[in-house]
């Protein structure tokens, strides 16, 4: 890896750093740019442009698998690019502020509207770019507008143009999540803390602990990919250290020791046999980095 001696002048610079997917595999990331601001974001990806230095974008990688060979090229980490801000009914978020974290914030500022995202893990930005979601509620919903920075500077995309749909935004093809806006309503603190301990307990008796990428794959239509892969008898069912989840079969645990290969064969055996006894094309929630890493296993 060639020093970026040039950056560590701009922001926080780390190398040969462990994989930090939430599946808890992976190899390590041979360089790492932390920047904490929007302006230091910025710098760093016009640095590295200019210098012709090949990059990716990565956040919490709470749904991202790294591959066993680990990322080569030059990481961009959104995770220590934080901050909030309260306007009126709106709150500003850069994109590494934790969705679970955001929510208790809203709550605490009498602000309604994001209950049922409390319990998503990962941050911000990654659940623009997916435009998460969990009990009817999708982050798009509340969407006002998001900065990205797209060829050199940081514009300003209102949420009409972000192309929002189930699982789904244009994000990612524009450029970097740096922060976005939500429009909220304002509501009683104690309702809305009753509201979100209920998700919470309603997501921990239908989903799993432990290290997972949480859902693997997206709904068929309208039915869960989970009811299929259980109807297809895969609860439980285990290839090297990775195992499809008794309680939620979306889920694929690690119950120790297991590589991304271990998933992705697992994981592919279970779109094979839902395929072979439905007839149902399951697609990848999951993101695969590099992206190539989806068609060698």
């Amino acid at each position: 890896m060639k020093d970026l001696f040039f950056l560590s002048n701009i922001c926080e610079v780390k190398y040969d750093v462990p994989s930090f997917s939430t599946f808890g595999s992976g190899g390590d990331l041979s360089c790492v740019v932390y920047p904490k601001t929007a302006e230091e974001l910025a710098k760093a990806v016009n640095a590295l442009n200019k210098d012709g230095i090949k990059y990716i974008t990565l956040g919490a990688c709470s749904n991202t698998l790294i591959s066993d060979d680990g990322v080569d090229d030059v990481v961009i980490s959104t995770q220590k690019l934080k901050g909030k801000e309260m306007s009126g009914d709106s709150l500003y978020l850069l994109a590494g502020e934790k969705t679970n974290r955001v929510c208790r914030f809203a709550c605490e500022s009498f602000l309604s509207g994001i209950e049922g995202l409390c319990s998503i893990p990962g941050s911000i930005g990654g659940g623009l770019v997916m435009n998460c979601g969990a009990f009817g509620r999708e982050l798009g919903d509340v969407i006002e507008y998001a900065d990205i920075f797209i060829d050199g500077k940081i514009e300003r995309v209102y949420a009409k143009d972000l192309g929002f749909a189930y699982r789904h935004s244009k994000v990612k093809d524009l450029g970097i999540a740096v922060g976005v806006s939500l429009r909220l309503v304002g509501g009683d603190k104690y309702s809305i803390a009753k509201d979100m301990k209920g998700y919470v307990i309603a997501r921990g008796k239908s989903q799993p602990k432990g290290k997972s990428l949480g859902s693997v794959f997206k709904k068929a239509g309208d039915t869960s990919a989970g009811y299929y892969i259980d109807r297809a008898g895969l609860k439980g069912y285990q290839i090297g250290g990775a195992q499809i989840s008794d309680l939620h079969a979306n889920f694929i645990l690690n119950a120790g020791g297991a590589t991304s290969t271990d998933f992705l064969r697992l994981a592919d055996y279970a779109r094979q046999e839902v395929d072979k006894q439905y007839g149902i094309k399951l697609k990848y929630e999951v993101d695969f980095v590099p992206d190539c890493l989806l068609g060698k296993q």
